[in-house]
């Protein structure tokens, strides 16, 4: 086996789109060109030549000697030594051994032939086609000399380059199939279009190849058509999105991203339906529409079936009829109670008492709903405005209200977030900082809340987030006063204090 060509070796390594004049070689003419290099009609014309010149040896050549006179005196023979024969003498059955491997060669040559035009071979095969074809060349030389033990080899090495041929189509083709998909991964159709272009001219029938040229040939429409979802979806019109993204889909249903918008904005959709519906399930209720409620409720848990608050409203709904006044009330007031709705729930207590205000469990629903309104005000409150916890006794306050909350049972995903949310808030506000504070060693530095600090050059000094005010003071120079800023995540400049404006 010979090395492989260096310019083989870098097609190999880099897929390059075969053009498409060389990869679509006619059939016919390269038939015709493979028949004319093939050795079997030659090989007939030649025995055909060979049995007339016997006849004429045999018939013609006898008579026309005897009617010749000679004119000149016959010289005497010189007896000529044989030649030497160049390479070993076969015998007859050696040569017909010889020829028959020969025959059987050339077949699967022919055959092997057929297969590597039939993939465009001589646009990729390089300097390995120019040597399998100069090795047939040689073989038919060889062959219609009758020179078979030389055909045998020229013939074997030319299928074993054959086959080396064949393997390395599979991997041009199976090296462009991937990067082809890779390419329409990354939104490349130009790329990907080329790819699977190169695997087609090398195999027309390739059925992977032209599904991702198919896919190629569409994706700068299914990019256009997912842009415009996006933009509908950040702009709420989800339905429309929605439709967008399926008619991507319809065009390439590999494509992923469709895909994932398409389920996402569906998920939005039905969110909004679920909510929709369970606010107009408790509208209902509160008016005590209970069959209007139940209804909605239904609807509600058709998109979540194992939905707790569907389940609760629908039964609500199924047995207001059953339920006095003040049964179904105190039904309505925990329905406000789950979802965190405390005015309501207050306002829904208060009626209660207003009617009958020995009503233990309006009276236990009233105090609960209040100190959870106070608690959900005082929280909204800090998260609103957590520049108030640059304040130490705000600070201070601020823990103990997260204290107090993180003991309150059931507590619900809206508390459970202002929880959340207060604590980081707590957490930035009472992480000190580094600040620089820059002087002159001349003046004498004191910041408050933090105390005096001397004179100095340079210092720093760690401090909580908040508002400061650093005074500098030195005899005979007005003092200095400068106030500043610390907050959380954001670098200061240093502070400079320095009294340079002198008394009177």
């Amino acid at each position: 086996m010979t090395d492989k060509d260096p310019q083989a070796t870098a097609h190999e390594e880099t897929i390059i789109p075969v053009k498409p004049g060389l990869a679509r070689v006619k059939p016919a003419a390269a038939a015709r060109q493979s028949a004319s290099r093939r050795p079997r009609l030659l090989v007939g014309s030649a025995l055909v030549v060979s049995l007339l010149l016997a006849l004429a040896v045999i018939f013609v050549l006898p008579a026309w000697v005897a009617d010749q006179q000679p004119e000149t005196p016959v010289a005497v023979p010189v007896e000529l030594l044989p030649e030497e024969p160049l390479g070993p003498v076969l015998t007859p059955e050696e040569l017909a051994e010889q020829r028959e491997r020969a025959e059987e060669l050339l077949a699967e040559l022919l055959t092997q032939q057929a297969r590597l035009e039939g993939l465009a071979v001589a646009a990729w095969g390089d300097s390995a086609w120019e040597e399998y074809q100069q090795l047939s060349d040689a073989g038919d030389d060889a062959y219609l000399a009758n020179a078979f033990q030389d055909a045998v080899p020229a013939y074997a090495r030319a299928l074993d380059i054959g086959e080396q041929l064949l393997g390395r189509s599979a991997e041009i083709i199976a090296a462009a199939l991937s990067a082809g998909n890779a390419a329409l991964d990354a939104g490349h159709a130009g790329v990907a279009r080329e790819q699977f272009e190169l695997v087609l001219g090398i195999e027309v029938d390739n059925a992977r190849a032209q599904a991702g040229l198919e896919r190629a040939e569409n994706l700068p429409d299914v990019l256009v058509l997912v842009q415009q979802g996006t933009e509908l979806e950040r702009e709420g019109e989800l339905r429309e999105a929605a439709e967008a993204f399926r008619e991507a889909l319809g065009l390439d249903p590999l494509w992923a991203p469709a895909r994932s918008a398409l389920a996402a904005v569906n998920t939005r959709i039905a969110n909004q339906r679920f909510e929709t519906l369970m606010s107009q399930g408790l509208s209902a209720l509160a008016q005590e529409d209970f069959t209007d409620a139940y209804e909605l409720f239904g609807e509600a848990r058709v998109l979540r079936p194992n939905s707790a608050e569907a389940i609760d409203g629908q039964t609500q709904a199924e047995q207001g009829q059953k339920l006095d006044q003040i049964a179904l009330v105190e039904a309505r007031a925990l329905a406000f109670e789950r979802r965190e709705l405390w005015e309501q729930a207050i306002d829904l207590y208060r009626d209660l008492l207003a009617t009958d205000a020995s009503l233990a469990f309006a009276q236990a629903g009233l105090e609960r709903s209040m100190l959870r309104a106070d608690l959900d005000v005082k929280l909204v409150n800090l998260i609103g405005r957590p520049t108030l916890l640059f304040d130490d006794r705000v600070l201070a306050d601020a823990g103990a209200l997260l204290s107090d909350a993180r003991t309150v049972e059931d507590a619900g995903p809206r508390l459970d977030k202002q929880i959340a949310d207060l604590d980081r808030l707590v957490v930035l506000a009472s992480t000190k900082l580094t600040v620089e504070i820059h002087s002159d060693e001349l003046t004498n530095v004191t910041l408050f809340r933090v105390g005096p600090l001397g004179s100095f050059a340079v210092t720093a000094v760690e401090i909580r987030p908040g508002n400061y005010t650093v005074v500098g003071s030195r005899n005979g120079y007005r003092d200095v006063r400068v106030t500043f800023t610390v907050l959380p995540g954001r670098e200061l400049a240093p502070v400079e204090v320095r009294c340079v404006e002198p008394i009177g």
